[in-house]
């Protein structure tokens, strides 16, 4: 007898074998692919949406020095006020007296943001989020320079993003054409809103230049009444 013929039975009885598992497999339900059939992914369930804390973003922060301003800087001002605002008001760069408190928007251009706070807006200080584009307090009062608004701008982004406010109010030139990603004059961009992710932004005057331009106090009237507005209908 050949050592194929010899084999034969033995062959025979794995074939059976196999088959009954099979059919076994199929009369409890389960489904048999052949190899030539290619195995869908199920779709992932739904997880909770990630969103960063304000305290998580300052942390990574750190001490920084991604740019010449933290040489002479006393402390980084991050910013201050409700985690969860609706209203963010966004300002240029920290003051020498933002910088000796720690706190954005002190000294007299403080006193000026919280009489359109209070009064015009008719909500606290502390129910609103205050911070500027840059950290850190240039010197001598300067304009922040591109590449230190460059350095800054990602840690702006992700306080937007932890607060998830419904209206960011651009304080002065600098912050708004910041924030719009323009080179457009401030003249040209304030009075109306503009829509950037899920926010609207709403350019206006700095208060620092309200305190020598009393005249352009009428316009910003107008900006943060149209906020007021706003806030009422999405409240």
């Amino acid at each position: 007898m050949s050592q194929l013929e010899h084999s034969r039975p033995d062959m025979q009885r794995l074939l059976a074998s196999l088959h009954a598992h099979l059919s076994a497999a199929r009369r409890s339900g389960l489904r048999l692919l052949s190899p030539s059939q290619a195995l869908r992914p199920c779709p992932a369930a739904p997880g909770p949406s990630f969103r960063e804390t304000l305290e998580a973003v300052r942390e990574d922060a750190g001490d920084c020095s991604r740019c010449s301003l933290s040489r002479n800087r006393t402390t980084i001002v991050f910013g201050q006020g409700n985690p969860r605002a609706r209203l963010v008001f966004v300002g240029q760069a920290p003051t020498h007296a933002d910088d000796a408190a720690g706190l954005a928007f002190c000294g007299p251009e403080g006193d000026m943001l919280t009489n359109i706070i209070t009064r015009v807006i008719k909500l606290a200080r502390a129910d609103v989020y205050l911070t500027t584009i840059v950290k850190c307090a240039p010197p001598g009062s300067s304009m922040p320079a591109p590449e230190e608004i460059s350095a800054c701008m990602p840690f702006l982004h992700r306080q937007l993003a932890a607060i998830g406010p419904a209206i960011v109010c651009a304080l002065g030139q600098v912050a708004a054409q910041a924030l719009l990603g323009t080179d457009l004059p401030l003249d040209r961009l304030r009075g109306r809103f503009h829509r950037v992710g899920d926010m609207l932004v709403m350019p206006t005057y700095d208060p620092a230049f309200l305190l020598v331009r009393e005249d352009k106090k009428r316009d910003t009237l107008a900006d943060m009444q149209m906020i007021l507005r706003e806030l009422a209908k999405t409240a």
